[in-house]
This record gives C-alpha cells, structure tokens and sequence, in this order.
C-alpha cells in the first residue's frame, strides 16, 4: 500500500474497524470491511475511478483526498455492519459511537461515552478511579476534584435508569465496574 495509506490505517483502526487488505499481481489494492470493498487509488485518475466503480467497487479512496474523507466514505459503507462491543444488554456501536441498552437508545457526552467504553472493555473489573484519571483525563495526577464521581453519577442515572438491574457498580474502596448481569462476580484491577 506504501505510506501514502498509513494515516488512513490508523484513523480506521482508532475507529475500531480491522482491515483486510487484497490485491495481487497487477490488481489495485483493496480495502475490505465487512462486505464492502473500497478500491485505494494511488493518482487521482477520474477515468480508473469511473472503471472501477462500474466494475463493482463501492467506492474509491487515495492520498489525492483529504484523510477525513476517506475515512468518512469508508465508514459510511461500513456503517451497516458496524463493530459494536456487548456488554449485558448494552450494546455500545464503536463506529458511530451511539449507545444502547435493551434497544433503546442512550445520548451521552463525550466523556461519560469514554467512561464506559472503558469500563466495557474491562466487564465486571473494578477499575480505579486513578486509572480512570489516566485513560479518561489522560492525567497522571489526581486533579483532588469530585469530577470522576459526578460523571460516574450522571452516567449511572442514564445507563440504569428505567432497568430491572443496575450495570454500573461501585465497588467499595476498589472503584467502579461494569457488569453484565445481576450477580457478577467482581475482579480488581
């Protein structure tokens, strides 16, 4: 692919999508997620482009654009088939970063989504509120303010409100957790 397709790569990965890469011989590379196929085009040649669409591509992308809308015209296919991450009965889309429990839909802020995204990458595991300092602050020290508790409380009432079981837990003098259903065994970090 060369370095020209790098950037591109790590944008889509920061999206959570996996990318296979095809291409042999003489053939263009492609990019494939899920069923789509995305042809990467190394000059901004119109009439290949033409081609290529005609010849079944859903779309074709190149350094010649700028990367966000690359990665938008990719996500875009992709959207349908989304990767999500199941935690329970909460499902939490990586691609669009929308949130839903039991199928109803749940707005959140930018900060409690990377709250739970990172408690749902660590279901039943108590997590500190340092550690939480360090991956949803990104600070190394502790600020000596209530924010992680008052985020923690606004995300509570809209992840649990209205649910037979709560999901967020806190965990006395350990942290916080996410988990899946009633009875949850509870492992510390």
């Amino acid at each position: 692919m060369g370095s020209d397709f790098a950037p591109l790569a790590r944008a889509l990965s920061a999206r959570g999508f996996d990318l296979a890469m095809q291409g042999a011989g003489g053939d263009p590379p492609r990019v494939s997620i899920s069923d789509a196929t995305i042809l990467w085009q190394g000059v901004d040649d119109p009439a290949a482009r033409a081609r290529a669409l005609e010849g079944g591509a859903q779309d074709v992308v190149g350094p010649w654009m700028h990367e966000g809308e690359a990665v938008a015209r990719i996500i875009r296919l992709a959207r349908d088939d989304q990767p999500c991450l199941r935690v329970g009965d909460l499902l939490i889309h990586l691609v669009d970063r929308q949130v839903e429990r039991a199928g109803r839909a749940i707005p959140l802020l930018a900060r409690e989504y990377a709250l739970l995204l990172h408690l749902a990458r660590r279901p039943g595991e108590a997590v500190s509120r340092d550690a939480l300092l360090r991956a949803v602050w990104r600070l190394e020290f502790d600020p000596g303010t209530n924010s992680v508790e008052v985020h923690m409380s606004r995300l509570r009432a809209k992840i649990d409100r209205g649910f037979d079981w709560p999901l967020l837990r806190t965990v006395r003098g350990r942290g916080y957790a996410l988990c899946p259903a009633v009875g949850t065994a509870l492992s510390g970090a």
